[in-house]
């Protein structure tokens, strides 16, 4: 028999930290980082999880693995009506932001939900994280939980629609909105926006800043990693998808970085030797200084074709870029 009590958390390292403190309930775990990859514009969890599931296990995992995983995941939250009560543990960046949109849109009933969402918690410099807590102060929070209401439902149906949509100007015109019932997820949109490929030389903010980084220094993909995350004010990437954005920027047509010790070791080749990827050095190119001196444009050189939510983002084709001075999107012929 289940308990009376559900917990729906953001990663593992929180649901460790509730099972430490002993707080009754179930947990449930929400493995998805959600800010890259594909969703269909059908919303429904029944459509999005078998094609989250290849996407993110791609080469790499057992892909029947990873969609059980997620038919297991969909079922639990089919079921919430019975749960006394639903504590969902969040925060502030990104990736946490829009698992909270997919979740509550797929709720009918506010009824017996309670949200803890933080951006910051007394005496924990660069908050970055329920994972930074103990399990003592993660217990500090329960009493804090608000009940969720109907209109945050409804909200954030709207907000996961425009998501999934393949025209991103809808979510962009709502995350200038005001009435946002969410006071951190207008934040979390625009470092959404922010990984598009930018107007002015084709790169997202996440490359740009890995090969700022380069520039300065050569470096290995850990430290490029760690580095990252101080130029990030809400941190949302996880190393994975650093070192699958490393690959990329390295096995282009034109690369951008490279090794200077060996030929490059991709993160899709060698996840399995992870200390061996993680160490080698890397270094820019020519054409990757050429790109940050704006003297090259990367969207060719790149020949990206990737998802962001519901938009398919393809250099031979029309696609998005954002322009950070106006902030909009606007949309770009073929390359």
């Amino acid at each position: 028999m289940h308990s009376t009590v559900l917990h729906i958390t953001n990663g593992d390292s929180t649901a460790a930290l509730l099972k430490q403190a002993d707080m009754a309930g179930d947990l449930l775990v929400w493995r998805d980082p959600m800010h890259h990859g594909p969703f269909p514009a059908d919303t429904t969890l029944e459509a999005a999880s078998p094609i989250r599931a290849r996407y993110l296990a791609a080469e790499m995992l057992d892909a029947e693995a990873v969609e059980a995983q997620f038919v297991q995941r969909d079922t639990t939250l089919s079921h919430l009506h019975q749960y006394k009560e639903v504590i969902l543990w969040f925060e502030h960046d990104l990736l946490d932001q829009l698992q909270l949109m997919q979740i509550l849109s797929a709720i009918d009933d506010p009824s017996n939900l309670s949200l803890i969402c933080i951006d910051e918690f007394a005496g924990v410099s660069a908050f970055r994280g329920l994972g930074q807590l103990s399990a003592a102060q993660l217990t500090t929070l329960y009493p804090a939980r608000v009940a969720v209401t109907m209109a945050q439902l409804q909200q954030a149906g709207v907000v996961w629609k425009y998501f999934c949509s393949d025209d991103p100007t809808a979510l962009v015109a709502f995350a200038k909105r005001t009435d946002c019932l969410f006071p951190f997820l207008r934040q979390a949109l625009f470092r959404h926006f922010q990984e598009y490929p930018w107007i002015e030389d084709g790169l997202t903010r996440t490359e740009r800043q890995l090969m700022t980084l380069l520039q300065e220094a050569r470096s290995t993909p850990a430290r490029l990693f760690g580095d990252n995350m101080h130029h990030e004010h809400s941190l949302f990437i996880g190393d994975w998808c650093t070192f699958r954005i490393l690959d990329q920027l390295a096995r282009c047509p034109t690369p951008l970085i490279t090794a200077t010790q060996q030929p490059y070791l991709a993160w899709a080749d060698n996840y399995q030797s992870a200390d061996t990827y993680r160490r080698q050095s890397l270094d820019l190119t020519a054409t990757g200084r050429a790109v940050l001196d704006l003297s090259q444009h990367a969207t060719a050189i790149l020949g990206r074709d990737c998802w962001l939510g519901g938009v398919r983002i393809r250099f031979d084709a029309p696609h998005w870029q954002w322009d950070n001075r106006s902030k909009l999107l606007t949309k770009a012929g073929a390359h």
